[in-house]
């Protein structure tokens, strides 16, 4: 039987993968009598401690497929056809999902954060680029070399830059005296923990601030070790970069010990699972959001998204955040094979092609959804802001700052051995 495997071991078991060049095969022509198509894949995790968000991304991406293709007539004419594949969080279903998308031509393949921990190489390998929803590694981002590697997130070690400046607003704004205590839990997959810790002792130190640092699995069953040492240090905020799954679990432990720091946390906070199981204790929690929300209907791509939920999903009331952003980001990269396709033609369209078009991405925002979106030959971070939102008691999330320009990395930070040192 197939075992499931921590993402630790999933590193290392690709260390033994041989890295064999090959250019990704061209997008399969039609048959006769047959509409040309062009195949994006999709792998994420919607089965286990993702799916809370990575459903309603899908759902999100493939109304943007379905408005494309039945209403503006397909990307230059040609249709695009997902192929989706939920990889549950198992290793050999990753790698299989990937030969798929390989084997059908796919030129571009969306991707959740967690999968490029066993996926690292393999769009290198196949030049099929592999755009991914968090940008976790620097070295992803900032490409030394040519990458396939695209993330459609801000370089994930500047949100907390973003997070410290929202915290120390708020803490002004209370008149308490000194400078407040905050607590970090980070997720367990792969690096991120590592990096996220210097960067936070980096930024930690430069205030003056007392912290803690603790970590949860990404299907953390009990975090009572974890709220106690935040509890024991009395810590005003709490940050939580982490899946759904384990935020809930955390939230409710911090109810159990009857500790009430301020919640934040990464975007899997604003999602709908979190709020239908814990709703009523995030309550005024934030998190940083890359794309504007379902109740913006003054914004031109939300006002659409209205508009089609009415005529294809009537019995839908609302959406969520990741909905929204599913839908904003599959019109960007749906950009950039328009773009490939008018570069070399759909006869040409291979992943080579729909990289080089997507690096020549510059601040593009689909219907006003969010920030605009950049890609370069050396920078693969596709956004460079965010935008903190806040839970209301109504189960709506409402902007508390504007959209926030995040601070460049230093040209010496911009390896993962720097980061890791």
């Amino acid at each position: 039987m197939r075992r499931k495997l921590c993402w630790v071991v999933l590193v290392l078991l690709l260390l033994a993968i041989p890295v064999v060049g090959a250019c990704a095969p061209k997008a399969a022509p039609p048959g006769e009598g047959e509409k040309a198509e062009i195949i994006i894949g999709y792998l994420e995790g919607m089965t286990g401690p993702l799916a809370g968000t990575a459903i309603p991304y899908v759902d999100g991406g493939q109304d943007a497929i379905r408005y494309i293709n039945e209403e503006k007539g397909g990307v230059l004419g040609y249709k695009i056809k997902p192929t989706i594949i939920d990889f549950k969080m198992d290793a050999a279903a990753a790698f299989a999902g990937w030969d798929r998308f390989r084997s059908e031509g796919a030129p571009v393949v969306m991707a959740q954060t967690a999968a490029t921990a066993a996926l690292w190489e393999m769009p290198n390998r196949d030049f099929i680029p592999m755009v991914v929803g968090g940008g976790a590694s620097v070295d992803a981002v900032f490409p030394k070399e040519p990458s396939y590697l695209f993330a459609v997130t801000p370089v994930l070690l500047r949100l907390f830059n973003s997070w410290v400046n929202v915290v120390a607003d708020d803490w002004a704004a209370s008149g308490k005296p000194g400078s407040p205590k905050v607590g970090y839990d980070f997720a367990s997959i792969g690096t991120m923990p590592t990096m996220f810790t210097k960067n936070v002792k980096m930024l930690m130190d430069e205030r003056g601030w007392e912290y803690v640092i603790t970590r949860s699995s990404i299907a953390a069953a009990d975090a009572t070790t974890q709220v106690l040492q935040m509890k024991n240090l009395g810590c005003d905020y709490v940050y939580l970069y982490n899946t759904e799954t384990t935020i809930i679990v955390f939230v409710r432990e911090l109810d159990r010990q009857n500790f009430s720091p301020k919640i934040t946390g990464t975007s899997a906070l604003a999602s709908e699972e979190t709020w239908r199981a814990v709703g009523d204790l995030v309550v005024g929690a934030s998190m940083p959001q890359f794309s504007v929300q379902w109740t913006e209907t003054d914004v031109p791509g939300v006002k659409l998204l209205h508009e089609l939920n009415q005529k294809w999903h009537p019995n839908v009331k609302s959406r969520s955040s990741h909905y929204c952003r599913g839908f904003a980001e599959l019109l960007v990269v749906a950009k950039g094979l328009e773009m490939a396709v008018e570069n070399v033609g759909y006869e040409n369209l291979t992943g080579d092609a729909v990289k080089q078009s997507l690096e020549t991405i510059k601040d593009y925002d689909p219907m006003e959804m969010g920030m605009g979106y950049t890609w370069t030959p050396t920078d693969h971070q596709g956004l460079h802001g965010c935008r903190w939102y806040q839970w209301t008691k109504d189960g709506l999330l409402t902007p508390i700052t504007d959209w926030d320009i995040l601070p460049p990395i230093p040209e010496g930070q911009r390896t993962d051995a720097y980061w890791m040192q």
